[in-house]
């Protein structure tokens, strides 16, 4: 029954899916209240910068390993999930502002998102890649291909029948 409980406490089920199809071109970790007293920061979270995609998102905005990761649009965050979190839903090309810290001193940026090579599913606090399928076929094109198979099964029963009367004698339905 406890367990019951605390399924209805964490909120609706199944929680809802988020997509997040962009980066920050970021690799992060989370952070501890000591790591972030030790770095100068003041918020009660914050994701630790390990490493910045070379002319990715987050280096055109200034983003260096070492910093640390305060807010994302607008959302506090203090790792990789809450960062995908807060990227859920946008697009490539979206500006969306970024709060840091860098030498114990706070810092905001614009970074302009770029699509992620593989989109994420997330689940709750859980995100999982998204498998990639092709692209479903069209119905035009669909409809175009059963049209080729019909025109040319049609085109072979055609054939058979004109050989079948050029031999009118021979009863070809015999065992």
């Amino acid at each position: 029954m406890a367990a019951l409980a605390g399924l209805v406490a964490a909120g609706p089920w199944p929680p809802a899916a988020r997509v997040a199809a962009v980066r920050l071109g970021v690799r992060v970790v989370a952070t501890t209240a000591q790591l972030r007293k030790t770095l100068g920061v003041e918020r009660p979270k914050g994701a630790l910068v390990l490493e910045v995609e070379s002319d990715g998102p987050a280096a055109r905005a200034g983003v260096q390993a070492g910093d640390v990761l305060t807010q994302v649009a607008g959302k506090p965050v203090g790792d990789a999930a809450e960062i995908l979190d807060a990227l859920a839903g946008r697009k490539a090309g979206a500006e969306v502002p970024i709060g840091y810290v860098r030498d114990r001193e706070a810092r905001t940026a614009t970074v302009t998102l770029a699509p992620a090579p593989r989109r994420r599913m997330g689940f709750g606090g859980w995100w999982f890649p998204v498998p990639e399928f092709g692209e479903p076929e069209s119905l035009p094109r669909a409809w175009q291909r059963f049209q080729d198979r019909i025109e040319r099964e049609l085109r072979d029963l055609d054939e058979r029948l004109r050989k079948l009367e050029k031999s009118p004698g021979v009863d070809r339905t015999a065992a």
